[in-house]
């Protein structure tokens, strides 16, 4: 077995424990939330393009047609939260104008460490190349009936060795080239090796054997591509002979890099040879290597061991990695550089490097346009957004503040804390916020290390003040002067460390009434996912608070794989009732939803470990509010990313479906196809053979369809008597054993 095959298995089998985790602990969804689109967000006097798209942190752009229009659009993977965001290309010639429309992320397949969307059958649709579980995976791109890019899996690539079939290898964490090395007409591939120290060419012989071209053989066309060898420094060891052997006499630095590498084959100085442009885990910019040899036998003689196109040093705190692409319309490929690490350490917000080609794609010339694509047309705070609402001007509807870890300065190497403040200019039915400012009462002076807002009366006048944790784990509380709730807030600053509190790493605090005594209580969450719970014992208006647990209700926040669970608390209405249940986020990207919390300090219920099925990127920070005064509630979600994604409540089916004890009786199904045309199939456990009955809803939670027969699951339930859109199913296997699906009609 090779060794990145033994890897794979590993990490599959603990994502399949995690699956099967999550299924076994996950409680039936009653409440439906849609993402939500419509709402305006004004920068500077402008509405911006895509404001709820979630944030932009490390990203592997790729340009490819989602939507059949004849127009590229880009679709961004995020290895570190595994991730999907999908923009349609509105640009005209020479615009960068590409709109969040998450649709077509649905489409995709799990996408193993890297992504590629490329054509390599000569149909001029996309395909689709990942690691899979060898090193290339190879899906077939088609357009379905809505002109929807979708996939078919169509092979692992495996090359024949001494004793038998070698999977083409690349390094987890790596991004491979997929490019016509040798200019034949179809596609090569090449990964550094386990050790980081060669790189393997894999090349393809469908055009040398006159195979159809929806085909791939490969063969190990050189162990070590380029005639190269990549030690610890930038300086690579260059002209290796045949057996890739350094030729004269090696340098003192001729050991092998730590492995992580992102290359991309390009031809830099247009002499039609593809040349090499890489970057590393090791160091913030990137080395070029030229080709001097030939198509067939590329030879690496010359390196640029700080790559700075235009004179633009590329600095983004850690491990770029480089795309080649047409990212303005012009019809040449630019250069584009994005970090590969997700950390305190590298490019948050300036995290998406331009050098705009000025010359052509056969022939390219660049020159840097800027750091930031996409980033002013996106709500992005940097890193771990964490949003909450507040009326802060007092004219009846609630504003929004959001703070996280912050930005991190690549030229100073430092992190910056601020709080942006939009003011809700919404009307009703129509959500629309307006940017104030991006640093709240000057915040990003005070050299916070996060910061994780919430409003309440912490100082016992009855008056909502700005109370913040941070990512050491204490309270910052800044007093509101106001001389009453009904006018401006003015907030004074009181105190970096409230009445001592220390919850351990990261503090996220939420200021609520939890006794029902009239008087605010403290509710913390903290890096280890547990939720501390301070009350207001004081007998007189000078608040006195006594801890009662570092553990309330027993609750530990997300996956039990999670040894850190960021639980972020937050209080609310979330459907069309004015019940409040206990929303927390989560590390895994999900809010879990509790109940009978008021006024005890045990048996906290959670009803949903996945409230509305929605995931986002890791580290969940939710808000929930009535944000235009249409009686519906807005749910607004920060994550590691920095931005935020915002959807709106549909329907609580509770009184429609009838999810009995699901906590204990539930089990898993899968439905497929799905989404569906003419006929759903249920999937369940081996030793499930047939259903006792199930019943269909429509998002409105009105009942379509009931079945009250024993069905074979042989058989598949009829859905071509359903109307497009989404349903809802239960299913019943007889013993109190239910199941809830949700799937798509489409015509």
């Amino acid at each position: 077995m090779a060794l990145n095959s033994y890897f794979y298995m590993v990490k599959t089998i603990y994502s399949t424990l995690i699956f099967l985790t999550i299924s076994l602990f996950a409680t039936a969804q009653t409440i439906v939330y849609e993402e939500f689109l419509n709402a305006e967000i004004k920068h500077n006097g402008s509405n911006i393009l895509s404001p709820f798209c979630g944030g932009i942190n490390s990203s592997q752009p790729n340009h490819a047609d989602l939507n059949n229009d004849g127009k590229k659009d880009i679709t961004i993977y995020d290895e570190n939260t595994r991730t999907i965001k999908t923009f349609i290309n509105v640009g005209n010639a020479g615009e960068t104008k590409y709109e969040y429309q998450p649709k077509y992320a649905k489409n995709f397949p799990f996408i193993n460490y890297y992504l590629k969307l490329i054509d390599y059958n000569c149909d001029s649709v996309p395909d689709l190349i990942h690691k899979g579980s060898a090193g290339f995976s190879i899906y077939r791109g088609k357009y379905n009936s809505n002109n929807e890019l979708t996939f078919d899996f169509y092979q692992e690539l495996f090359y024949a060795g001494n004793f038998g079939p070698v999977n083409a290898y690349v390094q987890p964490n790596d991004i491979p080239i997929v490019a016509d090395i040798d200019n034949d007409g179809d596609l090569d591939f090449a990964s550094f090796d386990v050790l980081g120290s060669y790189c393997p060419w894999y090349k393809n012989l469908q055009v040398e054997n006159n195979l159809p071209c929806d085909s791939i053989k490969i063969i190990l066309g050189d162990p070590c591509y380029g005639k190269m060898y990549q030690t610890f420094l930038r300086t690579h060891e260059l002209n290796l002979n045949a057996a890739c052997q350094v030729v004269v006499t090696p340098s003192s630095n001729k050991k092998q890099r730590h492995s992580g590498n992102c290359i991309l084959s390009i031809d830099m100085n247009g002499d039609g040879l593809k040349d090499m442009l890489g970057a590393n885990i090791s160091f913030s910019d990137a080395q070029l290597l030229i080709n001097t040899g030939t198509s067939t036998a590329p030879k690496f003689t010359i390196q640029d061991t700080l790559f700075d196109a235009d004179g633009h040093q590329l600095e983004l705190g850690t491990w770029p990695s480089p795309f080649y692409f047409d990212i303005d319309n012009d019809n040449d490929k630019d250069l584009v550089f994005t970090p590969h690490n997700d950390n305190i350490s590298s490019a948050n917000y300036n995290a998406m490097a331009v050098y705009r080609n000025d010359g052509t794609t056969a022939n390219p010339n660049f020159k840097w346009t800027n750091d930031s694509a996409f980033v002013d047309q996106i709500i992005d705070v940097g890193r771990n957004s964490h949003p909450t609402l507040f009326d802060y001007d007092k004219d009846g509807k609630e504003d929004l503040f959001i703070g996280g870890e912050g930005y991190y300065n690549t030229t100073s190497k430092s992190r910056v804390s601020h709080i942006y403040h939009y003011k809700n200019t919404s009307t009703v039915g129509n959500v629309s916020f307006e940017l104030v400012t991006n640093d709240f009462l000057n915040l990003t002076t005070q050299n916070y290390q996060g910061i994780y807002p919430t409003f309440g009366d912490i100082t016992g006048d009855g008056i909502d003040d700005l109370v913040f944790g941070n990512d050491s784990g204490t309270i910052v509380v800044y007093e509101n002067m106001a001389t009453s709730n009904t006018s401006q807030a003015n907030f004074n600053f009181l105190t970096n460390n409230y009445i001592g509190i220390d919850v351990g790493n990261y503090s996220f605090p939420l200021i609520h009434d939890l006794n029902a005594d009239g008087k605010t209580d403290l509710l913390i969450g903290c890096e280890a996912g547990t939720l501390w719970l301070y009350e207001d014992t004081s007998a007189t208006s000078n608040k006195e608070f006594k801890r009662i647990d570092s553990a309330i209700s027993g609750i530990k926040t997300g996956s039990i794989f999670s040894f850190f669970s960021y639980g972020v608390p937050y209080i609310g209405s979330v459907d069309s009732s004015n019940k409040e249940y206990l929303l927390v986020g989560t590390t895994n990207g999900t809010v879990e939803r509790y109940d009978n919390f008021y006024n005890q300090h045990t048996n906290w219920i959670r009803k949903d470990s996945n409230m509305a099925e929605i995931q986002t990127a890791y580290r969940a920070a939710p808000a929930v509010g009535d944000l235009d005064g249409d009686l519906r509630p807005e749910l607004l979600i920060g994550n590691q990313n920095g931005g935020l994604r915002l959807f709106q409540f549909v329907k609580n089916i509770d009184s429609s479906v009838n999810t009995r004890n699901l906590v204990k009786n539930s089990i898993s199904i899968q439905l497929f196809p799905n989404p569906v045309s003419n006929a759903l199939w249920i999937k369940a456990p081996q030793n499930i053979s047939s259903l006792e009955s199930y019943k269909i809803f429509d998002v409105s939670g009105r009942m379509v369809k009931e079945h009250k027969t024993t069905l074979e699951l042989a058989y598949p339930i009829t859905t071509s008597d359903l109307s497009s859109g989404l349903y809802f199913i239960e299913v019943s296997f007889g013993k109190d054993l239910l199941a809830i699906g949700k799937f798509m009609k489409k015509n």
